[in-house]
């Protein structure tokens, strides 16, 4: 036993003595830190969402990217709410009624942008049409002027059913004028209705003559929200009120529209959410769990009682302390409880089974004493690895891990407080019945690590080679949305926009000095292959107006004055609604007679649908008549109104350059500081790693370091922590290495502590390899913890057997062979729950730590022994 030892020995058996002096002092004082920490931590913890926070400032690409966000505040903390109609008219329509509610709460929504919905962008929405495209959508125009006009006059069902008689009488007489693609259009209209399933006309599609895609049906704007830090859910008051204003707007599936959800603050928000039930959930889960094992483990209700005050104590303290040292928690940091629950809980079993053990041949006081002395000086060695395996990411770059490290290595410094203080002080004052023979932890099966222990040193060699060649396929997935609950509303849109949208959220942005280097910048990363669009402010300015502005002029002169508002006809009666529907199906019929050599395409869908509309009329009661025909006249003229306007404003159109353009857009584009924002989107789906590394890899070959967002921000984040991952890991193992050498002054046992270490760790990255487990954001703190967890079992298996062998030389029937167990079990039991959380990466670091933790006591309770046996077996034979 070295002088250091023997220090530790000293200090504490005089700490015993106290503690065992003063019991009901020592829990008094506990209880009492106990209940004020618990109402310290109630009402001054917070938490904070942002992935990006969970990384150093100094980092250059961190750097950039606040500094971008300082010039382009808008875009921070934003709510994308994407709109989906069944037409463009309904999403247009919809996302109008909603952004004029949400501009009636400017405290709650202080910005609302949806530059396709302002005036500026309505009047001048045929200058940012190509011109032979604005040319196609003229002479639609011009064929459609004579249904426009009237119905700008009469826009009823009466009026839509004349329109459509008027063109078919024409039809009849001779004309070749092309309706027959708007004749097939109301008809699915109309058929829509009689289904049962009413799906509106598109104006827009009939005014364009062409079909719409997703995006055309599609509207996205941007909310900036109010959000209040001093809730747990900064964003929960906004996003509810938002989605409460979409349900009064009747906004919903049911109407044929669909409002979600995305963007910073909506993704910040349910991921708190998910992480917070999960942390929740895990750690009730694994505390019910923990006290289960320690029944069965330790059967005696005092050693249960005292093992989970303490685990309790130490839990509220460790988390008084998270409180009081940084504030608030981050998506990693927020599982030191669970960490805690299943390392702290450790501490109590080796010593109250230690005690137990010792009360088959000593009374209480000398138990107590001896266990302090004892495995008091393991635990306080475990105590300092462990605690250097979480501190070893305090100096990295990855703040979010860092802060964990410092939360729960100092926690294990609690629990070696709570374990020494009390733990002794209850042992004191609570009856424990004494064991009339030791309690085998293994029994003789698992003795044979000691009968063949060269054997299973060769086999763990040659399993440790095997899992070795693994390790090069070793991966880190880069993209936090997989850290995810992949079920949540802001996620599932995410990842829709990412996969169908024209333009992918995931873009890059770069600030240029001034427009002419941002128009350089633009023509040049638009030349590169992995690169689908770039967009500055100039893109706002549409090419060749001169031309266009004519071809608008030739529009207004067509359509004349009869866009222009009138007054409206009276609203016809449902008599007259059904007459206009018979007087268009006997223009129908008269036209089907004439028996044209080349009938008009739609024609006949029109007729068999207005004939089955009168005849379901006739069997329709009177009472639900005027409903029935409300139904199928919203179905085909509710998009027209907002087409007309549109169309209205868009005939007014100007010439304008960039300085014209409205602040709302321009200084989105151009800050106050003057930097031109340049915006560079994907042309492959970034989901896949190896994509967003070429998109990442090209745009910066142009951008420079100026380059940021999202994809960078991924890649550059996952180097980080990468780095920092190796770092903390070599500096761990080096710190603890050193550690062990120094109490134990032997190269020897250190190196026995070690070794099975190492073979749990690589049996733990083969196992992510073979599992498709690839490492991320939150599970890559799990190897270099393993270092510190692990190494526990270690020291405690070695200091028995060095210290207090058994006299049967079965070390594996000992209490610390059954603590090591059931240490295990327990912490096996904490992070497995994690693994049941619906955040992805929490759950992954529950499985990788659960797996590694698994290996770590595999190669404890088998490889160890055989390595002790081996050199005892070594030492007892001739030279």
């Amino acid at each position: 036993m070295n002088a250091l030892t023997r220090s530790v020995g000293r200090a504490l058996e005089g700490w015993q003595a106290f503690v065992l002096r003063h019991a009901v002092a020592v829990l008094a004082v506990a209880l009492l830190a106990t209940i004020a920490g618990a109402y310290h931590v109630v009402n001054h913890i917070r938490f904070n969402t942002d992935t990006a926070d969970m990384l150093a400032e100094s980092l250059p690409w961190r750097a950039t990217y606040l500094a971008y966000e300082r010039q382009f505040p808008q875009y921070s903390d934003t709510i994308a709410v994407v709109i989906d109609g069944r037409t463009p008219d309904e999403a247009q329509d919809a996302a109008a009624r909603l952004v004029t509610r949400l501009r009636a709460e400017p405290r709650m929504f202080p910005d609302v942008y949806a530059p396709q919905l302002s005036q500026f962008m309505q009047r001048s929405a045929f200058l940012y049409l190509d011109l032979p495209e604005l040319e196609d959508l003229a002479d639609e125009l011009a064929r459609m002027q004579p249904f426009l006009a009237r119905l700008v006059e009469d826009p009823s069902l009466r009026g839509l059913a004349g329109v459509l008689a008027e063109a078919v009488d024409a039809l009849t007489d001779g004309d070749t004028v092309n309706v027959g693609d708007a004749f097939a259009r109301i008809a699915a209209a109309m058929t829509s209705v009689l289904g049962g399933a009413p799906v509106p006309l598109s104006w827009q599609e009939m005014m364009s003559g062409r079909g719409a895609d997703s995006d055309d049906r599609r509207v996205v704007i941007s909310v900036t929200p109010t959000l209040d830090y001093s809730r747990l859910l900064p964003g929960e008051t906004a996003i509810n009120r938002l989605r409460g204003i979409a349900d009064e707007l009747a906004l919903t599936p049911a109407h044929g529209v669909s409002v979600r959800l995305t963007g910073g603050a909506a993704m910040a928000y349910e991921e708190l959410q998910s992480v917070s039930r999960g942390a929740e959930r895990a750690g009730a889960l694994a505390f019910v769990m923990v006290a289960v094992i320690l029944v069965v483990g330790l059967r005696s209700a005092a050693l249960v009682a005292t093992t989970l005050v303490a685990l309790v104590t130490g839990l509220t303290l460790t988390a008084t302390f998270a409180s009081i040292a940084i504030g608030e928690l981050n998506l990693i940091s927020v599982a030191f409880a669970v960490l805690y629950i299943g390392l702290g809980v450790d501490y109590a079993i080796h010593y109250v089974l230690r005690y137990q053990e010792l009360l088959s041949g000593l009374d209480r006081d000398q138990a107590l004493a001896q266990t302090s002395t004892h495995t008091g000086r393991s635990l306080a060695l475990c105590t300092l690895t462990t605690a250097v395996g979480f501190y070893a990411f305090i100096p990295t770059d990855y703040t979010g891990v860092a802060e964990l490290g410092l939360i729960s290595g100092t926690g294990m410094i609690i629990s070696l407080a709570v374990t020494l203080t009390v733990v002794p002080a209850m042992l004191r004052l609570l009856p424990v019945r004494q064991l009339t023979r030791t309690v085998t932890a293994t029994g003789s099966r698992l003795d044979w690590p000691l009968r063949y222990p060269a054997a299973i040193c060769v086999i763990a060699a040659i399993v440790a080679i095997a899992a070795a060649v693994t390790l090069p396929a070793l991966r880190f997935d880069h993209n936090p949305i997989h850290l995810q609950d992949p079920t949540t509303e802001s996620v599932r849109t995410y990842e829709d926009l990412v996969a169908h949208s024209t333009r992918s959220p995931l873009s890059i942005v770069g600030v240029a000095p001034d427009g002419i280097i941002a128009a350089a910048m633009a023509h040049e990363l638009a030349a590169l292959p992995e690169v689908d669009s770039v967009m500055t402010v100039a893109d706002f300015v549409p090419s060749r107006q001169d031309a266009k502005l004519a071809v608008i002029d030739d529009i207004a002169l067509s359509m004349g004055l009869d866009l222009q508002p009138v007054t409206a006809l009276a609203p016809p009666t449902d008599a007259g609604r059904v007459e206009s529907l018979r007087a268009l199906q006997a223009s129908l019929r008269d036209y089907r007679d004439g028996a044209p050599a080349s009938p008009a395409a739609g024609a006949d869908a029109l007729a068999r649908a207005v004939t089955a509309i009168l005849r379901h009329l006739e069997t329709v009661p009177p009472d639900d008549r005027a409903h029935w025909l409300f139904t199928l006249e919203q179905t085909l003229l509710a998009g027209l109104p907002g087409r007309i306007e549109a169309l209205r404003a868009a005939l007014q159109a100007r010439a304008f350059d960039a300085d014209q353009l409205p602040a709302a857009i321009r200084s989105r584009w151009v800050s106050a500081q003057g930097g031109y924002r340049v915006e560079v989107f994907p042309r492959d789906n970034l989901d896949v790693n190896a994509a967003l590394e070429h998109f990442v890899g090209a745009v910066r070959a142009v951008m420079g370091e100026q380059a940021t967002d999202t994809p960078v921000i991924n890649v550059e984040a996952s180097r980080a922590v990468v780095a920092a991952f190796v770092e903390a890991f070599a500096g761990a193992a080096v710190v603890i290495a050193l550690i062990l050498y120094l109490v134990l002054r032997s190269i020897v046992d250190t190196a026995l502590v070690l070794t099975p270490l190492l073979l749990a760790g690589l049996l733990t990255g083969a196992a992510t390899v073979l599992l498709d487990l690839p490492f991320n954001f939150a599970n890559v703190i799990a190897l270099p913890l393993l270092l510190g967890i692990g190494v526990d079992n270690g020291i405690h298996i070695l200091h028995r057997f060095r210290s207090a062998p058994p006299a049967d030389g079965l070390l594996l029937r000992t209490g610390t062979a059954r603590a090591v167990v059931f240490s295990a079990l327990t912490t096996i039991a904490s992070f497995g729950n994690l693994a049941l959380s619906t955040h992805r990466g929490t759950a992954s670091m529950g499985v990788l730590l659960s797996l590694g933790i698994g290996f770590t006591l595999l190669a404890t309770l088998v490889l160890l022994p055989s390595l002790l046996q081996l050199l005892s077996d070594r030492r007892r034979s001739p030279a």
